[in-house]
């Protein structure tokens, strides 16, 4: 054997124990990425950049959180609990029979022509609340700034159904649309997408129910809008005709410009978008960490080739 061979003899080993190597590699990305991973940590409250802008503060003086008067808490002043969900801190809001109201203004800018916004929402209905009662009893609102009339837009309770309303006439199916079937004793996991406008054609309401959309683009036969805003209310509205009395809890709260800052604000306590599997909706951005890291394998991929591409090439030529 000459030295030329010798050489080369001592170079195949080389080159073997590199493409193996390389090929290890292949594998472990393979896997590292295509393996389910854990779930991401979230911030319980995005910056306002990404697009949250506004949560309650379960985790300390909740109340203080909200704007508060002497109109909306005629009938009953809501107060901190312990969360049903064993997540900080709640609110009770209670009426007995005949009472009207007991509500609260979340601390949100007004929702004016073209505005776009969504409100999560996350509660839970007393085991005696009257769900069938055929008398409206309102949970959140969008209130117009006239003192007459009903809300262009509010979820309810009436007649064993979660549903949203909107407008004076809310025994009319064109003004209401339901969102589920409801027991007492069930939990609410809403995110509530409202384009605000006076015009019945561009004044759309949908809404996600535990994380899956379940009204797409209703529109209110009068709109969204009444006069020159909609300001936001939650707690409990009923009609005075109700004789049986009413309680909820009232677990979290946020508002925001798209709907991934909703979820993201609201997620540490179990909120919508970590159960069931939300679709995209109008305004959302598309997804998800299955597909990045699809993505990030394929690219991983496509650049391993290239380096043993190059090794091969780099063998034939050693073994010249």
């Amino acid at each position: 054997m000459t030295t030329t061979d010798r050489a080369r003899a001592a170079r195949r080993p080389h080159a073997r124990r590199l493409v193996a190597a390389v090929a290890a590699a292949v594998v472990a990305v393979l896997v590292g990425l295509l393996a389910p991973g854990p779930a991401l940590a979230s911030s319980p409250t995005p910056p306002a950049g990404d697009g949250l802008i506004w949560r309650a503060d379960t985790g300390g003086d909740m109340l203080g959180s909200f704007q508060r008067n002497d109109y909306n808490e005629q009938d009953g002043a809501p107060r901190e609990v312990s969360s049903p969900s064993g997540h900080g801190q709640a609110l009770e809001f209670s009426l007995d029979g005949g009472d009207q109201r007991s509500e609260l203004l979340p601390r949100v800018p007004d929702g004016r022509e073209g505005d776009v916004y969504y409100y999560g929402y996350r509660g839970q209905l007393a085991d005696d609340f009257p769900v069938d009662a055929q008398r409206f009893q309102i949970i959140m609102q969008w209130h117009h700034y006239g003192d007459e009339g009903s809300p262009p837009v509010a979820i309810a309770v009436q007649d064993g159904q979660l549903m949203i309303t909107g407008g004076d006439d809310d025994r009319n199916e064109a003004y209401q649309q339901s969102i589920a079937p409801i027991a007492p004793g069930d939990p609410i996991d809403l995110i509530v997408r409202i384009v605000f406008s006076r015009d019945p054609e561009k004044g759309t309401v949908d809404v996600w129910s535990g994380g899956r959309r379940v009204v797409t683009a209703f529109n209110p036969p009068d709109g969204t809008l009444y006069d020159g805003g909609d300001y936001m209310k939650v707690g409990l509205y009923r009609s005075r005709d109700l004789s049986d009395p009413a309680s909820l809890t009232l677990d979290d709260v946020a508002v925001g410009r798209n709907r991934q800052a909703v979820d993201a604000a609201m997620v540490d306590q179990g909120a919508s978008s970590a159960q069931g599997t939300p679709d995209a909706g109008a305004g959302d951005s598309g997804g998800s960490d299955n597909t990045l890291r699809v993505g990030l394998a394929a690219g991983t991929l496509a650049l391993i080739g290239a380096v043993v591409a190059v090794v091969s090439v780099v063998r034939r030529r050693q073994v010249r």
